[in-house]
């Protein structure tokens, strides 16, 4: 009896410890399972993670190769190659601190591609400006060389005008130099066709009551001066109207010039100058000597004393003399 339930208790026993051991295995299979689930899920993690670091780091150095082998000779384009650079550096930056704190590997995935594309984008830009920057540099050229085509006529041009304009200079002086010859001739053909005077004679006269004209040797009883002088004969003059300026210079040495009286002004014939004279008288000439004379009655005190008398023709002095009033 005591045997038998001896027995039992065994049984009992060992039917505790078998379930008592499946029991154990099957949390010990359990957390097998939920172990190597745990470890799955961390190595896909792991790879994932690695896997973006990779695409990370591919996409950066790609972005940055092409970035470099866009740089030429365009200073301003490899300004802006260079600030793109370190956008892209920055946007590297940012993303692998969001891979230290984030496990939403989509996202992740979505900032790479990101700064790919803009990586692109700016690839095509930077591409379009070199293009447009060839063909403004071809044009710049282009216009560069119808420059130096230009700047070559108007260089040819400019000699050739330089050449005209000495040329013309030439010209003008030697043109210069005929007219000076010219005019010199002239004045010496005019010198030469001036008709002489000589034999000059003034005497004062007072009118009487009948008109008369009475010789008068006092200054304070002549009413004016009767002017007789020889025009001598020229032969390179033609016979015609001549005109004689008689100039009256008084003791004082003053020009007697009374306008009402016909006095005036002549110009000399070799500077020009203005001479004035006393009156005008016009005669006719006839290739000959002849005697001529010019009643002057200014409305004039004659002083007495010692006066000259200067007659010009064609603005040349042809005579001069002398005479005394008391």
């Amino acid at each position: 009896m005591e045997e038998q339930k001896g027995n039992n208790t065994y049984k009992v026993v060992s039917i505790s410890i078998i379930v008592l051991l499946l029991t154990l295995s099957s949390y010990l299979l359990y957390q097998k399972n939920q172990n190597s689930n745990v470890i799955a899920t961390q190595e896909a993690t792991i790879l994932e993670k690695e896997k973006s670091r990779a695409d990370l780091e591919k996409t950066y150095y790609e972005a940055l190769a092409n970035l470099e082998q866009m740089k030429g000779d365009n200073e301003e384009l490899n300004a802006r190659i260079d600030s793109q650079k370190v956008e892209l550096t920055k946007q590297k930056d940012r993303i692998v601190a969001l891979m230290k704190t984030s496990k939403d590997y989509q996202a992740i995935k979505e900032k790479i591609a990101s700064m790919k594309a803009e990586s692109e984008e700016f690839k095509k830009q930077i591409e379009a400006l070199r293009t447009e920057n060839q063909a403004l540099s071809k044009t710049n050229q282009e216009l560069n060389t119808e420059k130096q085509l230009l700047a070559g006529q108007i260089n040819q041009e400019r000699s050739t005008n330089d050449e005209l304009a000495a040329k013309n200079q030439s010209l003008e002086a030697a043109k210069a130099d005929i007219e000076a010859e010219r005019l010199n001739l002239s004045k010496k053909v005019d010198k030469a066709s001036v008709i002489k005077i000589s034999d000059i004679l003034v005497e004062g006269f007072k009118l009487s009551s009948r008109g008369k004209e009475i010789s008068k040797r006092f200054a304070k009883n002549i009413d004016g001066l009767k002017i007789c002088f020889k025009t001598t004969q020229n032969d390179l003059v033609e016979a015609g109207r001549e005109k004689f300026y008689i100039r009256i210079i008084s003791p004082s040495g003053e020009t007697i010039s009374v306008p009402a009286a016909g006095s005036g002004v002549v110009k000399a014939a070799n500077d020009g100058a203005e001479i004035p004279y006393s009156v005008l008288k016009e005669v006719t000439y006839e290739k000959a000597d002849a005697i001529t004379c010019a009643n002057w009655k200014p409305t004039y005190e004659f002083a007495k004393g010692s006066y000259e008398i200067h007659i010009y023709n064609k603005g040349y002095l042809a005579g001069k003399s002398s005479f005394t009033l008391k």
